[in-house]
């Protein structure tokens, strides 16, 4: 069967890589060699991403008011907030490897500790990495203000992409402190409840619904209609994220290091569900918040199958998707062949394997 949405995000993430490149080529021009170097490092970070987002940004665009390159800007910027937002979430989970590639925070504090063997190396690469997280967002904040300055929404645009960061925020924090209270065995009575407060905050509407309304907003789409936009988003994005819990524990080549979610003691539902029995969350405790090794991951694996944790994720996922598709299905204003696409991004994330 054809899928709508692979066939518009082919061509739409082919020419928003021609955005995205002209961005990272203006943005080196820089003297100092100091920033010199951490600007290349953030363009490399910044070049071949899955470009998901932005595309999302030229669909909403695209129902609103049909195609156009009116959209590319915003959509340029969306993505540059996603490269930066990652910056700051690599040293928060202390990866080394982001989009296969090395992290910001890893490349400086190697190549500093390389030249000096002092510690304090790898906190000034946090500290530089910050530095570059926070460059990203202001740069996609220029690009906004620069190209839509006439533009009678610019208010509404600014509001609502600040709502993106904001939430964003918002699920990182949760996503902090709930670990840390679960590794210390402090009182957390709606840990079920927080981990879906960070599904809906961190990805739900930093991956679909922000981007989408985003372009929907641009095109002139009532903020009312944007209730739709969650009504499927949500469910969309919580699925993808615990489909990108289960890549984390039982992917291969997902870009970044395997069994990170073990080391940095993730609370997610995998875990959650297996909290719930006392003797198998006795030995995942062995593992969970250390060092890990291929044995240690695999048995980590073999723990959430025998919780049946994997399995009721597994069908929880199924369960969103699907009730993703009839939320789009019954949105009447939006046009069936913008649905068969909608519906084609549904089936594009079900079916993904990194």
């Amino acid at each position: 069967m054809n899928n709508k949405f692979l066939d518009y995000y082919k061509t739409e993430s082919q020419e928003l890589n021609k955005y995205i490149n002209e961005f990272n080529e203006n943005l080196v021009k820089e003297e100092n060699p100091f920033i010199k170097e951490n600007l290349e490092v953030f363009k490399n970070l910044n070049a071949d991403g899955k470009l998901v987002r932005g595309t999302l940004v030229n669909l909403g665009y695209k129902i609103a008011k049909e195609d156009s390159n009116y959209s590319y800007p915003l959509a340029t910027a969306f993505e540059i907030f996603q490269t930066s937002i990652l910056i700051h979430d690599d040293i928060i989970d202390h990866d080394d490897l982001r989009r296969g590639k090395q992290t910001i925070h890893s490349y400086n504090g190697k190549k500093y500790y390389e030249l000096t063997h002092s510690n304090l190396s790898y906190d000034l690469g946090n500290s530089i990495a910050i530095c570059m997280g926070d460059l990203g967002f202001y740069e996609a904040n220029k690009i906004i203000a620069n190209n839509y300055r006439n533009d009678s929404k610019l208010a509404d645009i600014i509001n609502y992409f600040s709502d993106i960061v904001v939430n964003t925020i918002r699920g990182e924090l949760l996503d902090v402190i709930t670990p840390f209270i679960e590794e210390n065995k402090l009182e957390n009575k709606s840990l079920e409840e927080t981990i879906f407060e960070v599904y809906k905050l961190k990805t739900a509407y930093y991956t679909i619904v922000g981007p989408l309304s985003l372009g929907l907003l641009l095109g002139g789409t009532s903020i009312d209609n944007l209730k739709d936009v969650e009504d499927f988003g949500i469910p969309l994005g919580v699925a993808f994220q615990l489909q990108d819990d289960l890549l984390g524990i039982y992917g291969e080549n997902i870009g970044k290091v395997v069994g990170s979610d073990i080391k940095e003691f993730k609370t997610t539902l995998l875990y959650s569900i297996t909290k719930e029995n006392t003797e198998l969350y006795n030995e995942l405790l062995n593992y969970y918040g250390k060092e890990v090794n291929i044995d240690n991951v695999n048995r980590v694996r073999e723990i959430f199958i025998e919780s049946k944790a994997k399995e009721k994720v597994e069908n929880l996922i199924d369960e969103m998707y699907k009730k993703s598709i009839d939320k789009i299905n019954n949105i009447e204003w939006i046009k069936d062949e913008d649905k068969e696409i909608l519906i084609g991004l549904v089936e594009y994330l079900k079916s993904r394997k990194k």
